[in-house]
């Protein structure tokens, strides 16, 4: 049989054309990205039964590609290349384990590779995913400002709630950032290495995501220079600090919408804002109020409302929501009005202020509140805006569910992985999944994006806006330690909700914002702090943890084993929350490093007693 091109048979004969699922999208990066020096990772996705998939180039030189991660649905293969040895046409030829030839072009699963049956890798059209470094498996700590310490009593507000009081919506209770500097040696010491605070920016509220004044840390938080004073606490411990911030809305004292409220349709920044009528008001229909929300803290809501705002709120009774401000609001809550980034003049402002804290303060990236809710163009350039003010800045981005849009290396770095915290609960807090469902989990979850992503994403187990993972776990703290062994050792960068650590519990917020027990450190749980520290010093002192591969050993209902490559070292993890005893098979020998409970190593096995976890060097 002769051969028109070098690339047309790989394997010597006509391909079969059954409608095998091979998956290959050039436009994710994902699939195909392109690194800092050149270097690209390609990826295809496989349903299972093929054992050996190459990338061909036109010239038909061929690279071997690896299955990193091995499915219920599909196996997942890679191959990562040098520069100099990229392709710049392409296809893919694959072999069933039965020995049966696929090849795949860009239309699809072929008989053959033909004249145009080729993909091109245009270098500069290919998706560049460059995160810092830095950020790569980095342990995050997440604080919610007014709840975690108050290091100066005097800059708490009038009338705030006492210390370590039942967390309420409207209730302030002091902390401050002079407090957080003052724990950055406990911070340091817990292993931290970026803390993470929601907003701080001049605000009525405790949550802050109603800002007033971009350019002013609210004085209860101990103004701009308590910025400067935490950063260098922090610098000085080598922990970086990223800053939240909702540029979706905004206080109605926002200077532009008190313009709005003032001078009506005559307001300069009228379109600033998206207003649905004049004059600005807010109307209620009381009538529908019942059994929506907590009727008598809703009123007092609005009564605070109207009184901080000068915005009227009108009873009506005609048909329509309960309540209806107009202008269009997030969730229609009538203290966020959403800002309109399409509008040049407030999204120059706004890119202005990304830029100005980085620049004048030295903070080391953002968390961008409720980003798929933004255009989604203006992220293109506020990249371009912050990573100009500081090129290693790190970007994380509150998208619950599927981020893949906003991280194809052109907008966020990273995501708060909600993703990850289902999978955690599912196994670990309520049961209802088995350890099969977590490994197909986590394979499934990792083939959504590029390893880089994956990497500095935040491996969350809760956050301000969920319940805590111990009150999701009835209370159980071994489900919470064994939670957090997994998030401590699979890729991204696993993060602390403050006083996790201790066993703080609450329900949804404002129960999981409880104000952090300095001033009862006899409650604390210590076995959880213990395990905590053990495990980011474990990280410290195996690179493979932070960085290496990841590769599902074993699953069966109650436990999965899981190993972690970076060159010569390699670390085998194994959760059981069950109560007998697992065995998982080991390439050699392993030796422990670190465990809960019973553990045992054999030449080619682990044994591990329940419910406990352990980590081995294979």
């Amino acid at each position: 049989m002769s051969f028109y091109f070098p690339d047309q048979m790989f394997h010597g004969r006509l391909g079969n054309l059954y409608p095998w699922d091979v998956r290959f999208d050039p436009t994710d990066a994902a699939f195909l990205s392109v690194g800092p020096e050149g270097d690209a990772r390609f990826r295809v996705i496989v349903e299972p039964g093929f054992s050996d998939v190459h990338l061909v180039s036109a010239d038909g030189r061929a690279h071997g590609m690896t299955c990193v991660a091995a499915g219920r649905r599909f196996d997942v293969y890679e191959v990562e290349l040098a520069a100099a040895d990229v392709p710049q046409r392409f296809t893919f030829a694959l072999q069933r384990s039965d020995g049966v030839p696929v090849y795949f072009v860009p239309a699809g699963v072929s008989n053959a590779v033909e004249r145009l049956d080729r993909w091109d890798f245009d270098g500069a059209g290919v998706r560049r995913v460059d995160t810092p470094d830095w950020a790569t498996g980095a342990v995050i700590y997440h604080i919610f400002p007014e709840r975690f310490h108050s290091g100066d009593p005097s800059l708490t507000p009038p009338g705030a709630a006492a210390w370590g009081t039942e967390p309420r919506w409207l209730d302030f209770q002091g902390g401050d950032l002079i407090g957080i500097a003052a724990k950055a040696g406990y911070l340091a010491d817990l292993g931290v290495d970026m803390v993470y605070v929601n907003p701080i920016f001049t605000s009525p509220s405790t949550h802050r995501y109603d800002a007033i004044d971009y350019y002013a840390v609210d004085p209860a938080l101990g103004g701009n220079e308590a910025l400067r004073t935490l950063v260098a606490a922090l610098h000085e411990h080598r922990i970086r600090l990223v800053v939240d911030a909702s540029f979706n809305h905004c206080h109605p004292q926002f200077a532009p919408f008190a313009d709005v409220v003032a001078n009506g349709d005559a307001s300069g920044y009228r379109d600033w804002f998206l207003i649905t009528g004049f004059p600005v008001e807010v109307r209620v229909r009381r009538d529908r109020l019942a059994g929506w929300r907590n009727t008598e803290e809703y009123d007092a809501y609005l009564d605070r409302f109207e009184a901080e705002t000068g915005i009227p709120v009108v009873d009506v009774d005609d048909d329509g929501p309960p309540v209806e401000p107009t202008y269009e609001a997030w969730y229609g809550v009538p203290s966020l009005p959403r800002i309109n980034l399409a509008h040049p003049a407030a999204r120059s402002y706004f890119l202005d202020v990304a830029r100005y804290w980085i620049r004048e303060f030295d903070i080391d990236g953002w968390r961008m509140d409720v980003a798929r809710y933004v255009d989604f163009d203006f992220w293109p350039e506020f990249r371009a805006a912050v990573k100009g003010a500081k090129p290693d800045a790190y970007l994380l981005a509150e998208i619950m569910g599927d981020a893949v849009p906003w991280l194809q290396g052109d907008t966020f770095d990273g995501t708060m992985n909600y993703t990850f915290r289902q999978l955690a609960l599912d196994f670990f807090a309520t049961g209802s999944s088995q350890g099969e469902d977590l490994a197909d989990g986590l394979i499934r979850m990792y083939a959504r994006y590029s390893p880089a992503v994956i990497a500095v994403s935040q491996n969350l187990l809760g956050s301000h806006d969920t319940a805590r993972f111990l009150h999701e776990a009835g209370g159980d703290a071994v489900r919470l330690g064994l939670a957090t062994v997994m998030q401590m050792t699979v890729p991204g960068a696993p993060s602390i909700y403050y006083g996790d650590e201790v066993g703080m519990t609450g329900g949804e917020e404002p129960g999981s914002r409880g104000a952090f027990p300095w001033h009862d450190e006899s409650g604390w749980h210590t076995g959880q702090l213990d395990l905590v520290r053990s495990l980011t010093s474990l990280r410290r002192t195996r690179p493979s943890l932070r960085h290496g591969d990841f590769e599902v050993l074993d699953a069966g209902a109650d436990h999965i084993a899981y190993l972690r490559r970076l060159d010569a070292e390699t670390s085998v993890v194994v959760i059981n929350r069950g109560p007998g005893e697992v065995a998982v098979p080991t390439a050699s020998g392993p030796r422990i490093l670190w465990s809960t409970g019973a553990v045992a190593a054999g030449d080619e096995s682990l044994r591990l007693a329940g419910p406990g976890a352990a980590v081995a060097a294979g």
